[in-house]
C-alpha cells in the first residue's frame, strides 16, 4: 500500500554512496522537504549490469546493508531495495515508469544526466521528462561531480584504491574508505613480536592493493589511530599466505575477538614485503607507527 503523502524518487546502485551520490540525495531530500514529500531512494541488491552481464561479480565499495544505512542517515525517509531480474529489465521504459508508480504518488524524480532506464537502456532523462508531463511528476536530471577534472564514480574510486592513492579516493568519496569486519582468532604471529592484531574475516566488499595502511578504527567512544596490513604475511614460513587484514590499534588494551569493526583507510604507506627475520619485520612496523602517529584523522 503506498503512503498518502507524495514521494520524490532518486534511482541508483549507490555504490560506497560517493560524492555524486551525495549531490542526488540532496537534492532529493531538499526537494521533498519543498513538497511537503517523502524522500525516496531505489535501489538494487546487486548490480544490474551483473545481472545482465554474468561472469566475475564487481565487489561493492561496501556491503550492501552499509550502503542502505548511508541512504537512510542522509535523511531517505524509505529505501525500497529491489531485487533486479531479467525479467526484471525486460520492461521497456514505459513500463518501468507505470511500474514507478507503484512506488506511491510521484511528484519528483532526481537522477544523474546520463541516467538510463528500460529494456536495453532505450529511455533517456529526456524521455522522463516527457512521461513525467503526462504522469503528473517531475525530472531533474543532476550533472555530474567532479574531483580533480574527474568524474566521480564508484570505478574511479575502485581504481584509486587499488592503485594506492587512498588520499584521492577518500576525497571523491567524501569520507575515508571504511573495511567492515569481524574479528576473529588468527595465528597470533602479531602479539610473538609485540604488536597483537585484530584479524578481520568475513569482509564482503572491494579491498585495495596489498600494503600497509594508516588507520583509524573507534571502538565504542574513542578513536584509536591503526596500522592494517593486507596481504599473505611472507614473511612467516610457517603460515598459509592466504590474503588476510590484520589491524593493530595503537594504545588499545582489552579483547576485540566477535567484535564487528570499521576500519577507516586514511594513506597507503608501502607495499607488504618479506623480511629475512621477524627481528627485522618490526623494526620496519615501528617505523610505519611513527607515520601513522602523524597521518591526520579526516573523514572518520
Amino acid at each position: 500500500m503506498s503512503e498518502k503523502r507524495p514521494i520524490v524518487l532518486t534511482i541508483g546502485v549507490f555504490d560506497g554512496v560517493h560524492r555524486g551520490h551525495r549531490a542526488l540525495l540532496r537534492r532529493t531530500v531538499s526537494w521533498a522537504n519543498t513538497l511537503g514529500a517523502t524522500p525516496m531512494a531505489l535501489t538494487f541488491h546487486d548490480h544490474p549490469m551483473h545481472v545482465l552481464q554474468g561472469g566475475f561479480r564487481i565487489p561493492f565499495l561496501l556491503p550492501r546493508e552499509g550502503s542502505f544505512r548511508l541512504l537512510r542517515q542522509a535523511g531517505l525517509g524509505r529505501v525500497k531495495v529491489l531485487k533486479f531480474t531479467r525479467a526484471f529489465s525486460r520492461k521497456g521504459p514505459s513500463q518501468f515508469v507505470q511500474w514507478l508508480g507503484s512506488l506511491g504518488r510521484l511528484k519528483g524524480i532526481v537522477v544523474g544526466g546520463n541516467f538510463r532506464f528500460g529494456q536495453g537502456a532505450r529511455g533517456s532523462v529526456k524521455d522522463l521528462k516527457r512521461m513525467g508531463r503526462t504522469g503528473g511528476f517531475q525530472v531533474v536530471g543532476l550533472p555530474p561531480v567532479r574531483v580533480g577534472g574527474k568524474v566521480v564514480s564508484s570505478s574511479l574510486i575502485r581504481d584509486l584504491l587499488q592503485a594506492g592513492r587512498v588520499e584521492e579516493a577518500n576525497l571523491c568519496l567524501g569520507r575515508a574508505y571504511v573495511i567492515e569486519g569481524a574479528v576473529a582468532h588468527g595465528r597470533h604471529v602479531g602479539h610473538k613480536i609485540g604488536f597483537p592484531t585484530a584479524n578481520l574475516v568475513g569482509i564482503h566488499q572491494f579491498l585495495p592493493r596489498d600494503g600497509v595502511y594508516a588507520c583509524a578504527v573507534k571502538v565504542g567512544v574513542r578513536t584509536y589511530r591503526a596500522g592494517m596490513n593486507l596481504g599473505r604475511r611472507p614473511t612467516f614460513k610457517e603460515d598459509d599466505h592466504h590474503r588476510a587484514a590484520e589491524v593493530h590499534l595503537l594504545g588499545f588494551k582489552g579483547r576485540l575477538y566477535g567484535k564487528a569493526l570499521r576500519v577507516h583507510l586514511l594513506r597507503y604507506l608501502r607495499p607488504e614485503r618479506k623480511f629475512r627475520t621477524p627481528k627485522l619485520l618490526a623494526r620496519q612496523i615501528q617505523r610505519d607507527l611513527l607515520v601513522i602517529r602523524r597521518v591526520p584523522l579526516k573523514g572518520l
